[in-house]
Order: structure tokens, then sequence, then C-alpha cells
């Protein structure tokens, strides 16, 4: 919630100054788990469309910045000098919190920005433990209430296909989705800034279909 509040506030008041690169919210992560990052930011950006959401694969963002000569992917538009990630909200969604790429990049993208999440399977994941120390906190209450990791809480899972992972992930970021929702359109230079196009009755109708969903999943595995 801070951190968009934060970030609206900036765009309001002209203090965020964007040009043709600037990223506002970027989603990364690998396979299956890129799928939904990118499911995530086409609902963000149509949504929002003055909001400039990307959803980018690990790998590439480690081909750009994470060595010292830089290494474009062919074919793919994004390159060090057509978009800046300074300060952007970074959420790195990887059900196992280990996979190699991003877990590389939540090491490298500290030195660029601070507002850096994860959507993962539990807590105590190796990407966790790098956001976590990026908190300056020696109470561990506030450690808790400050965290930068989203979980499902359905574990690691090492040997199922993809099917309750990615529906637990999906389902935490739809509720990522509404909650973003609901801070923007709270206030009204938000909406203006962001260019809002959804509207609470359309909140409403997602709230609706969400907690339906949960039902619906009941009757299909006879819970």
């Amino acid at each position: 919630t801070r951190c968009i509040r934060k970030r609206m506030e900036g765009l309001a008041e002209g203090s965020i100054h964007r040009d043709g690169g600037t990223i506002d919210i970027l989603l990364t992560g690998c396979e299956v788990s890129l799928w939904l990052a990118e499911q995530f930011a086409s609902d963000l950006q149509k949504s929002f469309p003055k909001l400039r959401t990307m959803a980018v694969s690990s790998n590439k963002l480690l081909g750009l910045f994470g060595q010292e000569m830089s290494i474009p992917t062919t074919g793919y538009p994004m390159s060090e000098k057509t978009h800046r990630l300074n300060d952007s909200i970074v959420i790195i969604v990887s059900h196992s919190g280990g996979t190699f790429a991003p877990l590389a990049c939540s090491n490298l993208l500290q030195s660029t920005t601070n507002n850096l999440f994860v959507v993962t399977s539990e807590w105590d994941t190796q990407i966790g433990k790098q956001l976590r120390q990026m908190n300056n906190e020696d109470d561990r209450m506030a450690l808790l209430f400050n965290s930068r990791i989203f979980t499902t809480d359905v574990g690691m899972r090492p040997a199922e296909p993809c099917s309750v992972s990615v529906a637990a992930t999906h389902q935490l970021l739809t509720n990522l989705f509404q909650h973003i929702c609901v801070v923007i359109l709270s206030n009204q230079r938000f909406r203006h800034v962001s260019g809002a196009v959804i509207t609470e009755r359309d909140l409403r109708v997602l709230e609706r279909c969400n907690q339906d969903n949960i039902t619906a999943l009941e009757h299909i595995v006879g819970s």
C-alpha cells in the first residue's frame, strides 16, 4: 500500500518525472510464473492505461543489466537505453522462491530500486531472505509488518505439475490487483494520473466472481 500510494503521490504532484522509458510497475519471473505475471501486467495496464506496467523475463533482465557487457535479446525491444527501472515497483513472481534467474534479479535490482517484492509459495524462501535483508529493522514484529513477501501458503510442491501452484498464484495476484485498484480509485488525483478505466462497480463484480470461484472449486473437488 505504501509503495503504490507513494508512487501515485509522486506522479500526481509531478515529483516523479517520466519519459518514454520509465516503468512504474515491473513484473518478472520464469516459465509458468512469467506467464501469470504477464496476465497480471496486462490486466493492470488495461485498467490504468497511463501507468507503465511491464512483464519481463528474468533471464532477459539478467542479460541486459546483470553483466559487464549488456546482451540485448534479438527481436526484443527492451535495452538499457529504452527502459529505466529507477525506483520502479518490482514484483518477482516465483512459486519456488529459488529459481536461478528470479533469485539473481532479487539481488541485482536492489541497486536500482528499493521497491522490491516477491509472490511465492512460502515466507521463508531464498528470494524472501534476499529481500528481508533490505529492511534495516531490528524489531522482529516490524519486520513482519514491513514484509516484502506475498505468499500463497501452498508449500514448495516440487513434484507437482502446474495445477494447484498456478491456481494459488493466480488467486494471490487477483487479490493484489484488487488492492492496487482500491488504493488508486480511493483518490481522484490518482484516478486522473493513472487514466483509470476500471470502476468501483467493476471491482464489486470481480470480488463476487472471486468469492464464487471458491465455491466452484469446492464443487469441482467434491469438498
